[in-house]
Parts: structure tokens; sequence; C-alpha cells
């Protein structure tokens, strides 16, 4: 078994993924990169932040995104974005330990050894009781958030790879994170991290 160095975590709406990668990075001393891809990128590119976010883990527009005003563009920002955050998620992976949130980074990362891809999901009555209390909306809001949210993640990764969000072909652990809650699902994830190297 190869060494783990780098951890992929995609998740359901309100399962907590979020919350356990960024645990699990602070406890494995591995960078953490979920939004902050963005800030790099922006760095590297020139493109601002509120261009990048409004094209990120977002279908391609059928019209051109003209994110930055003074300059024309031949590509649309949903691919540009992809390809770029490719390139981001695996010079990172090459030269540092860390947790990747979504970004399809199991995808991008498919042909490494040195990769766990987790699958965090969790009851729909967990989630939407998380919901409510992370983003302040009432609990039909909560459900509507938890439906839309996961169909957008679902329709991206189908879109710009040939499988199904939730599949589980690459998927090395599907855990429920209501099992064992946030603090224990961490621990177990941490547990067999440590045992991979």
């Amino acid at each position: 078994m190869s060494k783990k160095r780098i951890i992929t975590i995609s998740r359901s709406f309100g399962s907590g993924g979020r919350m356990i990668g960024e645990e699990l990075a602070r406890r494995l001393e591995y960078h953490f990169y979920d939004r902050n891809l963005l800030d790099l990128l922006s760095e590297k590119t020139g493109i601002s932040e509120q261009g990048l976010e409004s094209a990120d883990e977002k279908l391609p527009q059928k019209i051109l995104d003209h994110y930055v005003p003074t300059r024309v563009t031949d590509y649309n920002t949903s691919h540009y974005l992809f390809r770029m955050e490719s390139k981001l998620i695996e010079e990172l992976a090459e030269k540092e330990c860390c947790v990747f949130i979504g970004r399809l980074a199991d995808w991008i990362l498919k042909d490494r050894d040195d990769v766990l891809n987790v699958f965090i999901t969790a009851p729909d009555e967990d989630r939407i009781q998380r919901i409510m209390e992370t983003e302040d909306v009432t609990q039909t809001q909560a459900e509507k958030l938890m439906v839309q949210i996961d169909k957008m993640r679902n329709n991206y990764y189908s879109y710009f790879t040939d499988r199904k969000w939730q599949h589980t072909k690459d998927r090395d652990i599907i855990v429920n994170s209501s099992l064992l809650g946030i603090e224990g699902t961490v621990g177990m994830l941490e547990y067999i991290v440590n045992a991979s190297n």
C-alpha cells in the first residue's frame, strides 16, 4: 500500500464534508484546499476572484461569460476554469501533502496511487438539520438547497468526466458522517491515512 499523501473529499451537501476535510488536514498537518484554490488561480491568471466564483463548479453557459471587461476571450469561463484548476491541483499534489474538497480532484488525480478518495454523505434529515444551522435557513429552504446543490454537483461532475458524481468505482471510502459524527469520522480517516504510511 502506498502512502496516502493526497486526500480528495467529495460530499453530499450538508454532510459536513468540508468540516471533516478541514479538521483532517489540520490533524495530519496537510495543506487544505477548497475555495482558496480560487485565490491561487486569481493570483496566477489575473482574473478576479468574483469572475472565477461565477464559474466555480458550474456548468458552462451557452453564451460566453465575459469575466474580464478589458479582455476579449474565446473560451467559456467554466471550461477555462476547469483546465486551470486541474493544472493547479496536479501541481499542488506533486509538491505537497494535501486535502482537496470537491473540484473533481478525485477525477483529476485518478492516475496517482498515493491518493485516498473519500465520499461523505449522511441521511437527508441530518443533512437538512445541518444546512439549517450553517446556512441559517428554514427547513423548506434547506430541503431545496440540498436537492439543488447535489444536482448541480452531479451535473458538473458528469459534464467533465465519464462518470456520475456519486459513483463508487473509484471511491476508496464512502462514509455516513452521521454514524460517528464529525469528530469520529475525522478520527477514522486519520487512522486510515496513518495506517497507509
